[in-house]
């Protein structure tokens, strides 16, 4: 084999390799993804519950309930901004680099 065979070779291999790395990269995306569309709908669908309970207790004139319901809504948007912030800090495969080429006489192959 001629070097330049050789040096193909190894820039050929070196792409297989990144490219196995992004594809990693993209299914790690498509989990956290869906995690997150989760998550809003949940989110959603608990502020809409709470939503319609509130208009309720208002209509009824039931201050005791609306207290009730107020501080109880502080606690879950608490609750869920700590997931958020903590989901945020978590590193995840996705911080990582692309597998370094080797080096060869001081140059990137």
């Amino acid at each position: 084999m001629t070097p330049a065979e050789q040096r193909l070779r190894e820039q050929l291999e070196e792409q297989l390799r990144l490219n196995e790395w992004l594809y990693e990269q993209l299914e790690r995306q498509r989990t956290m993804n869906a995690e997150l569309r989760r998550a809003v709908a949940d989110l959603a669908r608990a502020f809409q519950e709470s939503l319609a309970a509130a208009v309720e207790a208002g209509e009824a004139g039931d201050l005791a309930a609306i207290r009730r319901l107020t501080r109880a809504n502080q606690q879950h948007w608490q609750h869920y901004l700590q997931q958020i912030v903590a989901a945020a800090s978590r590193p995840t495969g996705a911080d990582s680099l692309p597998p370094a080429a080797p080096f060869k006489d001081g140059q990137n192959v």
